[in-house]
């Protein structure tokens, strides 16, 4: 693994810790700790209480990451400047953590509105996927890798589940910062119906949350099947399509953990940790089998993989 790599590697694993610790943060309605920005409580060394310091805890994890993601971008300019596969997502990874201070800022200062809260975590998972594919692109440069042979189908599955589980993520956010997260009361019923046909506002975006995981639960479910009837000749894919359901069905027992407990913090942070790792893993399968990263072999097209494929059945 080259130096490069290893940044890149140890950036992810603090970006991915932020994201979770934004997750106590808003478990422990703590997020007002620090009421101003960017001092907290008029002061960069704040007091010793419990909010306050798990807010602080976070900013300063924040600049962490913002110190790595520079570090990133100055090596990436410095060794790969003539690499567009590495000084573009560098480039971006700089301009986006930039963009996620300031909305964190707006966010405290604006008092936590949900829309703004999802945005921010929307951002903070669209970082962490291009710092993994920095790693990958980086990993490539040292030790050229195969690109993952796999029909379109599941290429095509492996893209819907990416894409559920942002949706999945941002609504939950919402669902969160809006107070809905009790909206229907019992699991896997509604307020005591499968499909709410009344209530407000919080009812049917809580509910579409609950809709939008079933929808990704049937995806990744025919994202194994396919998966598993191309084991032979795409084992590696076959692997991840198992490791993301395994991780799904764990994320859906922690959902309905979070109704029996009444969002209970364990239960709340362990939901957003888990499904923060289900998008890391759908990222780094999705760079893979679509060449993202501009370095891996393209020579298996499309329509040879669909041949590969068939000659295995």
């Amino acid at each position: 693994m080259i130096g490069f790599q290893r940044l890149c590697v140890i950036t992810g694993v603090v970006i991915f810790g932020l994201i979770v610790l934004g997750g106590v943060v808003r478990a422990t309605e703590s997020g007002l700790g620090c009421p101003d920005w960017p001092r907290c409580n008029g002061s960069f060394i704040p007091e010793t209480n419990k909010a306050t310091l798990i807010e602080f805890s976070h900013r300063l994890t924040a600049s962490v990451a913002g110190l790595l993601v520079l570090a990133v971008f100055v090596w990436a300019w410095r060794s790969y400047r003539r690499n567009p596969a590495i000084i573009f997502p560098a480039t971006l990874v700089l301009i986006l953590i930039i963009l996620q201070a300031g909305l964190g800022g707006i966010a405290v200062l604006n008092e936590l509105p949900p829309e703004i809260i999802t945005i921010h975590l929307g951002l903070a998972l669209t970082i962490l996927s291009l710092v993994l594919l920095l790693t990958l692109t980086a990993g490539s440069l040292d030790r050229p890798q195969p690109r993952i042979t796999a029909s379109p189908n599941f290429a095509r599955f492996a893209l819907a589940a990416a894409g559920l589980t942002l949706a999945l993520m941002l609504v939950g956010a919402y669902v969160a910062g809006a107070g809905y997260g009790l909206a229907c009361n019992g699991w896997p019923a509604c307020n005591g119906e499968l499909i709410p046909g009344s209530g407000g506002t919080s009812v049917q975006v809580h509910f579409l949350h609950r809709f939008l995981a079933l929808l990704l639960g049937a995806i990744l479910v025919a994202l194994v099947w396919v998966g598993w009837r191309e084991r032979q000749i795409a084992p590696l894919a076959s692997a991840a399509a198992v490791l993301a359901f395994g991780i799904y069905l764990t994320q859906a027992l922690l959902g309905a953990a979070n109704i029996w407990s009444k969002l209970a913090d364990t239960a709340s942070v362990s939901h957003l940790a888990v499904a923060a790792l289900l998008w890391a893993v759908l990222s780094l399968l999705n760079i893979r089998l679509h060449a993202l990263d501009g370095l891996l072999p393209r020579s298996t097209s499309l329509a040879d993989r669909s041949r590969l494929v068939e000659a295995s059945q």
